[in-house]
């Protein structure tokens, strides 16, 4: 029986997805299984560690139920980023597993700034922030001193799964990056950083490249996945990453955007590079690197704007079998310039980069007597991609390259008119992948390269990823959206922060003495 099926892992935050593909990049079953949070205090946010290898087991046993388990040639692995758990010597967590989306560490980034925020930026391609690893595990040392102590291995989810799937303690560079630990030039753990973090080599695991084969499938792990004992279990990346790889973002000149909960944009590159608008990643393509862009409010402001104001759209929704946001978009698609029109500033979940204002909140101008509920739904659209316009304008000036194509990916790429929108006002040919559960691809490329089927991950990457879909940019649109963004969308948060943060602070006083 020849072995032409990879299965590729998705661990992400909510579940874990396995998906069987063939070699050319089709997939051919699913499974799937959730998980549970834990949001035990305000800003924390956990997860049972051993739930990510009892979902992991579950979701491949479903999709290869679905087929000859004997045709699966190897494993591939993607998963949640930033997310670690402690474990002992025994190997057993020793608490639950923090999450990437925790944020309980304010007072430990703000050390990190202090102890030399422009330093730790420069080294590991990550300037100290609320979700890196790095100030996670220094608060564990701070508020939890006896689970430090004990604590063996800190491992990130990859390391996890790799453990129970292969028995070995093993992780990637692409994997391991978001600790913000790594030397992102020499590719290995940086002793400088982990002295001011205040942790040692010897309590991470071994460092790979993506692509690599770390190991078998054990007897025990077999036997839970029905995936055949001695099967390759191949070195992975983190989510992010492996969207990119598996959107074909293999070459410079391309980028990914994903239009999800948050928006995320992965710009491929052969140096690395650091700047103000973007952090930097180790990329799937072994030796290269990531650009990421993130906007905290993407899918999310949408969805609080149907949730607010979309009642009787729901309503026509459930009787005409749509989404409450397809009429919208309807109605959205009907304004054209010159028409009456709003500009949002998408600050929903405050500012990233390039700005780093937690007290930043969104900004909507241009209302009259004339605008209503579709042109606000059409400037939350609009404002995004005009943050986005923002960022990508920074990542080219950092990297000196242009951006020629963007692959759109997650929610939002199924709705037609925000794929134009992104095309206009970015001024940049759209594609359309043929599938969006590019992620769980990204990992199966890695692992089709790994046992031979294709002499290089880049060459993966291109036959495996298929695109149906181009929106070109509309010349006159283009025109009208660069007027809005020079002479004002550039310029309008910075004229007014300052009023805006202390508007946040003066509301933000008032809650705490009410």
């Amino acid at each position: 029986m020849e072995k032409d099926y990879i299965i590729g892992i998705d661990c992400s935050t909510t579940a874990t997805k396995a998906i069987v593909w063939d070699k050319k990049g089709n997939p051919v079953a699913e499974g799937r299984e959730r998980m549970q949070i834990f949001t035990p205090r305000p800003e924390w946010v956990e997860q049972r560690a051993e739930q990510w290898w009892e979902a992991t087991a579950k979701a491949i046993r479903k999709a290869v139920s679905q087929i000859n388990p004997s045709r699966v040639a190897a494993i591939g692995i993607t998963h949640q980023r930033e997310s670690f758990v402690p474990v002992d010597e025994n190997l057993n967590p020793l608490r639950n597993g923090i999450l990437w989306v925790d944020t309980r560490a304010t007072s430990q980034v703000e050390k990190l700034k202090n102890l030399g925020g422009e330093r730790i930026h420069e080294i590991t391609g990550l300037f100290p922030n609320l979700y890196a690893s790095n100030c996670k595990i220094m608060w564990i040392k701070d508020n939890e001193q006896a689970i430090f102590d004990r604590t063996y291995k800190f491992l990130d989810v990859y390391a996890y799964l790799t453990l129970k799937l292969t028995g070995r303690l093993v992780t990637t560079w692409s994997s391991a990056c978001p600790f913000g630990l790594l030397d992102m030039r020499k590719l290995c753990w940086s002793r400088e950083i982990m002295e001011i973090i205040g942790v040692r080599e010897d309590q991470f695991p071994e460092l790979v490249s993506p692509g690599e084969v770390v190991g078998k499938l054990s007897r025990k792990a077999a036997s839970l996945t029905g995936v055949a004992e001695g099967t390759p279990v191949i070195g992975g990346g983190g989510d992010g990453q492996c969207a990119a790889l598996g959107a074909g973002v293999v070459e410079e000149g391309c980028a990914s955007l994903n239009l999800g909960t948050a928006v995320v944009s992965e710009l491929f590159s052969e140096e690395y590079v650091v700047g103000d608008t973007f952090r930097t990643l180790c990329g799937c393509v072994p030796r290269t690197y990531i650009a990421e862009s993130v906007i905290g409010g993407g899918t999310f402001t949408l969805n609080w704007f149907v949730r607010e104001f979309g009642r009787e759209e729901e309503r026509l929704g459930k009787a005409n079998n749509i989404f409450a946001e397809q009429i919208f978009e309807i109605m959205a698609a009907k304004i054209k310039p010159g028409m009456p029109r709003l500009l949002m500033v998408p600050y929903w979940k405050a500012s990233l980069a390039p700005y780093w204002d937690p007290f930043a909140k969104g900004i909507v101008i241009g209302w009259s007597g004339d605008t209503g509920r579709a042109h606000l739904y059409r400037a939350i659209m609009e404002g995004i991609v005009f943050e986005q316009k923002l960022l990508y304008d920074g990542m080219e000036k950092s990297l000196n390259k242009k951006i020629e194509r963007i692959i759109l990916l997650g929610g939002g790429a199924n709705m037609p008119l925000w794929r134009q929108i992104v095309a206009d006002i970015t001024g940049i040919p759209v594609l359309i992948p043929h599938t969006f559960e590019v992620t769980c691809l990204g990992a199966a490329m890695l692992a089709a390269y790994a046992v031979g089927m294709y002499p290089g991950v880049k060459e993966a990457s291109k036959r495996m990823s298929v695109f149906e879909e181009e929106y070109k940019p509309d010349r006159k649109n283009v025109e009208f959206y660069l007027k809005i963004y020079k002479k004002v969308y550039s310029r309008l948060f910075i004229q007014i922060r300052e009023l805006v943060d202390e508007f946040t602070r003066i509301t933000l006083s008032e809650k705490d003495n009410a």
